[in-house]
């Protein structure tokens, strides 16, 4: 499991390179973004595919060496690709207009709720699935919900999961590096589940390969296919192991990133002011100026040092969610 861990970083790095090499998709940058963006334009994007292959792979040579995977580890890959399904329709359409503008909001919010309907259907065959309550030894098993309410949990865990890691896809390497740390923190919560352990671990490998190519300056963008991808799978190893409660502690950058795009709206909606200098968070604290006021200063930091204080915010939650068990 280790070996193909292993090997699968230099794999991915060196195919995340030749993808991008060959690929004629070039990223748009949205003209209200950061000015210290425009510079970026045209930097290949869509490259969230070659982990998403890469992990898929590694799973099935995991699976060829007698490790087990069974429908557990079938629904983590399963809202993998869905999620990145929708991420990669987003993308070729932003790719036909030539803009940064795919799905609309409407339009994703309804492909999730068909890609729950699909996910719900392996419920099922999970057996006793029981859900960790944090900071307590309680479980609660998901058949003891009804029908409606699993179905709720399923779609609001995958939507909120899938949009917050295509949130915090704003600057190099915070969104693959983010969830890389989280990745690590699920797998030893997951070692009585050798199939999910062992997929997490592989999955780990994957985006440590692309995050070579993905860190500042970005050679490859992961794509909304990417973000949404790997929420997915976030999602569904949490959710398939049990871990879904926890899963807001473990991604508690993903929530923040979040939380500041919904308290940005609120903010200007009811005080005709902006609370953020820009959203989601990690455009707050970019150095650089906007024209528009704003009621928090920002912090001014360069790029690479917003990322690397970001993922040990990422890595304090990870904490925060292991010791909640």
């Amino acid at each position: 499991m280790f070996a193909v861990a292993l090997v699968e970083v230099p794999l991915v790095a060196w195919g995340t390179m030749l993808f991008a090499r060959h690929l004629r998709a070039g990223q748009y940058i949205r003209p209200e973004g950061p000015q210290g963006h425009a510079a970026k334009a045209g930097t290949p994007t869509m490259a969230g595919l070659v982990p998403l292959l890469a992990l898929t792979v590694g799973a099935g040579v995991l699976r060829a060496l007698g490790w087990p995977f069974g429908a557990r580890a079938g629904f983590a890959l399963a809202a993998a690709w869905l999620a990145g399904g929708i991420g990669l329709l987003d993308d070729l359409l932003s790719q036909r207009r030539r803009s940064s503008q795919g799905l609309s909001p409407t339009q994703k919010l309804l492909l999730g709720l068909g890609a729950a309907a699909v996910l719900f259907l392996f419920l099922p065959l999970f057996g006793g699935l029981e859900l960790e309550i944090p900071f307590s030894r309680l479980r609660l098993p998901l058949g003891a919900l009804p029908p409606g309410a699993v179905f709720l949990l399923l779609l609001i865990s995958f939507w909120g999961t899938t949009n917050a890691v295509n949130l915090t896809d704003g600057l190099d390497g915070l969104a693959s590096g983010a969830v890389l740390i989280v990745l690590l923190g699920l797998v030893p919560l997951l070692r009585g589940q050798g199939e999910l352990a062992g997929l997490g671990l592989v999955s780990a490998g994957a985006v440590a390969g692309f995050l070579w190519v993905n860190c500042y300056p970005a050679g490859a963008f992961l794509g909304d296919v990417g973000s949404m991808g790997l929420g997915g799978l976030l999602f569904g190893l949490s959710f398939s192991g049990g871990l879904v409660f926890l899963l807001p502690l473990l991604g508690g950058l993903f929530v923040l990133e979040a939380l500041s795009v919904i308290l940005q709206v609120l903010s200007y909606k009811l005080t005709g002011k902006r609370l953020f200098k820009m959203s989601p968070l990690h455009h707050h604290l970019e150095v650089g100026e906007v024209p528009w006021p704003h009621l928090l200063s920002g912090a001014n930091w360069p790029e690479p040092k917003v990322v690397v204080r970001l993922w040990l915010v990422a890595a304090a939650f990870v904490a925060v969610g292991t010791f909640a068990v």
